[in-house]
């Protein structure tokens, strides 16, 4: 009869048949305590095989085959083991966890067990051979090890943040000293003056500075919902507020100053919403019943005692604040004023309908002497209290409008950034390409601006007009649609329009947050800023 893999002998044909070749045997050793404390554990394998002689095998009967009719490997490493956890008890204390841990120390431990268990084994008619392998781990040793390095690690970034504190100090003193000595330069003209390899720290630290005593709401609109989206809590928390529907679906949204107090204003498709950030629930509605559109209010701005939105098909309206029923101005695209007076048929209506929506009004922003700056497609219009002319027209359609002091900066589509004197609105053009853009914003910097350029394929670029220095906001995603930023946070609206992707704005390398915002509202994004 054959042995099975895990047998060394069988009772068979009134004798005691045994397997003449060795067969490995494992032994777990646990709960030993090294010299300094440690738990060690282990595992010891060795081969056993039968003794083939007439009185061993008489032994092996007496011990094994008494009560079974067969002998097992299983049997052997019972029989062995008290003596071998005891060979292993009275070593392990002889050594520190790290000598058991190396190899030329161990086998010191290796002897002491194969001399047990060939004691042991001579009394049972069986020989323990080599090879003698031992494997000892000590999970409390290596929990000491990961505990000092994470501590190593730690006085090596608390070093580190101590010399980079150290050097944004005296990065920040540089700055400062400059702008004394220089105060007619903008912060970016100061930017330029250091030198280059040290610019980027400068900003970083310029940056950071400015956003820890600087904190401001970032709001959302998504179908009929006005979301606050607090960043400060992992993961972040929106609070949503369902708005009034009489105006339709949300379209925009952005900050407001009245009479020293900050205000939301929230266009929909036929009108525009004012309300108090602290008491959303009671919003004040802005009336334009002559739009029959699916398109919505992008851009409203207060301007004195008046209200000014602009629409893609409606054009550009305002209402006397507090006067809500219908607006007080109204400047009706070309289109809609032939339609009204009955000189075009339907088909040419729809055309013209068509290629408004294309290139109507976007972008708007009030000067302070009343004008009133927007986009159409590739041209900047300006609309005065008594005539309308085109500033400009470029080769590219005009993708955002950015105030910056005295001036206003024009981006547009195919990379090419402009700035305009707003007295007189005369061109200063920046001649640096960034690629086609989607989307564009700005970052409050020390009284000015940055821009912030998304790209169809990469990070968003952030740059000033007054100095060179080109930084990023890394993250997974490209082609975003809309950018906006505070003195503390950078925000932009993924390709898809589903969720917020959000930095520090002193720290472009990765997003500090990400928020799925199409989960909560089950609605896009519509448009996103801070107030």
């Amino acid at each position: 009869m054959m042995l099975l893999e895990h047998e060394l002998a069988r009772r068979a044909d009134g004798g005691v048949q045994t397997r003449p070749s060795p067969v490995r045997v494992r032994w777990n050793l646990n709960e030993l305590t090294t010299s300094d404390g440690h738990r060690l554990k282990g595992v010891f394998t060795a081969s056993v095989r039968a003794l083939d002689d007439a009185t061993e095998r008489r032994m092996l009967e007496e011990v094994f085959l008494s009560e079974r009719p067969a002998v097992t490997t299983e049997d052997v490493a019972a029989q062995l083991a008290p003596a071998l956890h005891s060979a292993a008890d009275k070593a392990a204390p002889a050594r520190p966890a790290a000598d058991w841990l190396a190899d030329a120390t161990k086998q010191s431990m290796i002897d002491a067990l194969a001399a047990a268990g060939k004691a042991v084994a001579f009394t049972c008619g069986i020989e323990l051979l080599p090879p003698f392998h031992l494997d000892l781990e000590s999970p409390s040793f290596q929990q000491q090890k990961l505990q000092a390095m994470e501590r190593q690690l730690a006085e090596r970034r608390a070093a580190g943040q101590v010399q980079h504190f150290q050097r944004a100090a005296e990065l920040l003193k540089q700055f400062q000293e400059i702008r004394a000595a220089a105060p007619e330069l903008t912060p970016g003209r100061v930017l330029d003056r250091v030198s280059a390899a040290d610019r980027g720290a400068m900003l970083e630290t310029l940056l950071l500075a400015q956003a820890s005593h600087a904190a401001r709401d970032l709001w959302a609109v998504a179908g009929p919902y006005l979301v606050r989206i607090d960043t400060r809590p992992q993961p972040a928390r929106l609070d949503l507020t369902p708005l009034p529907p009489e105006l339709g679906p949300l379209r925009s949204v952005q900050p407001a100053d009245i009479g020293g107090k900050r205000m939301l204003l929230v266009g929909a498709r036929s009108g525009v919403m004012l309300l108090d950030p602290a008491n959303p629930n009671a919003p004040q509605l802005y009336r334009d019943d002559q739009v029959q559109s699916q398109m919505g209010f992008s851009r409203a701005q207060v301007s004195g005692d008046e209200l000014w939105a602009c629409h893609g098909e409606a054009g550009v309206v305002a209402w006397k604040l507090g006067q809500t029923a219908s607006p007080s101005t109204a400047i009706r695209p070309a289109w809609q004023a032939a339609h009204d007076g009955g000189s075009m048929d339907s088909r040419q209506s729809s055309a013209l309908r068509d290629a408004a929506a294309r290139e109507g009004p976007r972008h708007l922003f009030v000067l302070e002497d009343g004008r009133r700056v927007f986009a159409e497609g590739r041209r900047l219009r300006i609309d005065g209290r008594d005539a309308s002319s085109v500033v400009a027209e470029s080769p590219d359609e005009i993708i955002a409008v950015v105030p910056d002091g005295r001036y206003l900066i024009t981006v547009h589509a195919d990379g090419w950034v402009c700035r305009r004197d707003t007295r007189d609105l005369r061109e200063v053009c920046d001649e640096r390409r960034f690629g086609r853009l989607t989307a564009a914003g700005s970052l409050p910097w020390l009284g000015t601006v940055r821009l912030l350029l998304a790209t169809e394929s990469g990070p968003i670029q952030c740059a000033g007009f007054d100095d060179q220095l080109v930084t990023q906001y890394a993250s997974t995603h490209h082609g975003l649609r809309i950018i906006t930023g505070a003195a503390d946070r950078v925000a932009a609206v993924s390709a898809d329009r589903q969720r917020l992707i959000i930095w520090d704005s002193w720290d472009g390398r990765k997003p500090a947050a990400e928020v799925y915002v199409t989960g909560a509202t089950r609605h896009r994004i519509a448009d996103v800023d801070f107030a």
